[in-house]
């Protein structure tokens, strides 16, 4: 199972209502799983239906974001900007692409 942490002020960010949500955008056109992770507040009675848990249930991810995250430790933070909350995490730039590619997200080599 993944190790997703909230930050504070992640935590303090939520509504009662919301989740933390880690969607998948694909980013190829030739391979099937090349994409990227992006993560944002979504309303629990708006979660995508194949939508999975992860660790806590406060936060759930798309089922290809699941799959690339069930094993890396996240932190996820949230950081105002003016009236709006920008939710991020220590995942590097190109997870995703790491991810497809079978590298490690830690930056360490196979």
């Amino acid at each position: 199972m993944s190790r997703i942490t909230l930050t504070t002020a992640a935590r303090e960010a939520l509504r009662a209502d919301e989740v933390v949500f880690f969607d998948w955008h694909a980013t190829g056109l030739c391979c099937a799983d090349a994409g990227e992770f992006s993560v944002r507040p979504l309303r629990r009675s708006n979660l995508p239906r194949r939508a999975r848990l992860l660790e806590t249930d406060l936060v759930y991810a798309h089922p290809i974001a699941w799959v690339h995250l069930a094993e890396l430790p996240v932190m996820v933070d949230c950081r105002p900007l003016w009236r709006w909350r920008r939710f991020t995490t220590d995942l590097p730039p190109d997870a995703g692409l790491r991810c497809c590619l079978g590298r490690p997200v830690g930056g360490g080599n196979r």
